[in-house]
């Protein structure tokens, strides 16, 4: 059956996509200033972010959050993290500590998008961002990538994957394999199942949910462990727990810069945008949309994604990187042509009834 949902708009589980982000970047830091949140500084000189914390916060801040203070005034306070029912409970509540949060489509569209602030048309038309990266209730400032990787001395002298469907063929290339489970509300891998039986990556959505999992019982057997964390699938790689995973190009190119026998392809992979949004009755929101802004801005962009491996959201940003660096980020035009876009909206429709079919397959 497949499930209901639009096969087209923007997509990634936001939470999903950040909680990907937040595993991405290791550990959550913990926000020492949070019980000043509010909005007792009358909203002009502050914003309060709410973040997922680890080596990708601690980059925004170096890079985005401080010049921007610096040029405007505005103090940035990171507080986090940016979970759907605290969210809710801010907003029903009028009860309002957060401005701006690390979310998007896999965060706005559960909750609902009353819950959200509708962005100014400004946000919504900046030069360099695609229009599927923007939404009335997300403006992306990165984008993120899952790919397929394999340990090249497990998988044996000069054999490469080139698609989903040799990472499901077990007998031409041996070995263990992992995916990314259901754990936490983070969809587990079923693009990537449908892409090993055939599947166009134009044609993913809606996703054929019995043949995903007619082919996660094909390949069971050789999964000893489902991943949920972004570590994971790096760690058992290179402990040659399995031969090939699926994998945060992020985690990848960091694990072959410090030379790990590891390897990857973009062919088939999906990206994930990683978006903010404010949430309603935010105090500080006109200082909120101001740092949405500042964000995407080109140079800012180039410096940030200079510093950590995500992929900028504004296309202008690829010029002013080094041109060899710029080829190894997901967002960067050849990597994109052979990727495709995670779709939020159908995951909003379907991530329950998956999740739960998913964790009850994971346990039999």
């Amino acid at each position: 059956m497949k499930f209901s949902g639009s096969s087209h708009g923007p997509s990634i589980s936001r939470r999903g996509v950040l909680k990907g982000g937040a595993l991405l970047a290791g550990g959550l830091a913990a926000a020492p200033v949070l019980g000043a949140c509010g909005g007792g500084s009358g909203g002009k000189k502050r914003v309060v972010v709410a973040d997922w914390g680890g080596a990708l916060v601690e980059a925004e801040k170096k890079y985005i959050f401080e010049p921007f203070s610096k040029e405007t005034g505005i103090e940035v306070v990171v507080a986090g993290p940016p979970t759907g029912a605290k969210i809710k409970a801010m907003v029903d509540t009028g009860n309002i500590e957060w401005d701006l949060i690390a979310g998007g489509p896999g965060t706005v569209l559960p909750i609902g998008r009353n819950y959200f602030e509708k962005l100014p048309d400004s946000l919504l038309n900046i030069p360099g961002l695609d229009p599927s990266y923007v939404d009335p209730n997300w403006l992306t400032y990165y984008l993120f990538s899952v790919v397929m990787a394999w340990n090249t001395s497990v998988l044996g002298a000069g054999k490469k994957l080139t698609g989903w469907a040799d990472f499901w063929d077990t007998e031409k290339f041996p070995g263990r394999r992992t995916l990314r489970g259901a754990d936490n509300g983070v969809p587990p891998d079923m693009e990537f199942a449908v892409l090993s039986d055939g599947v166009d990556t134009k044609s993913v959505y809606p996703i054929d949910v019995d043949r995903a999992f007619r082919r996660f019982d094909k390949i069971k057997g050789q999964v000893p462990q489902w991943w949920v964390s972004g570590a994971q699938p790096g760690q058992m790689l290179v402990s040659k727990q399995v031969a090939a995973s699926s994998i945060f190009s992020g985690r990848i190119g960091e694990l072959k810069a410090k030379g790990a026998p590891l390897d990857f392809t973009w062919n088939g992979g999906m990206f994930e945008l990683a978006s903010w949004s404010v949430v309603k009755g935010a105090p500080n929101k006109e200082n909120a949309f101001k740092l949405m802004e500042y964000s995407v801005r080109p140079e800012v962009q180039a410096l940030v994604w200079s510093k950590y491996p995500n992929g900028p959201a504004n296309s202008k940003a690829l010029g002013l990187m080094d041109k060899e660096f710029a080829k190894t980020l997901p967002s960067h035009p050849a990597n994109l042509e052979v990727q495709f876009l995670q779709n939020s909206e159908w995951w909003g429709a379907n991530r329950d009834p998956v999740l739960k079919r998913f964790q009850q397959f994971a346990k039999s």
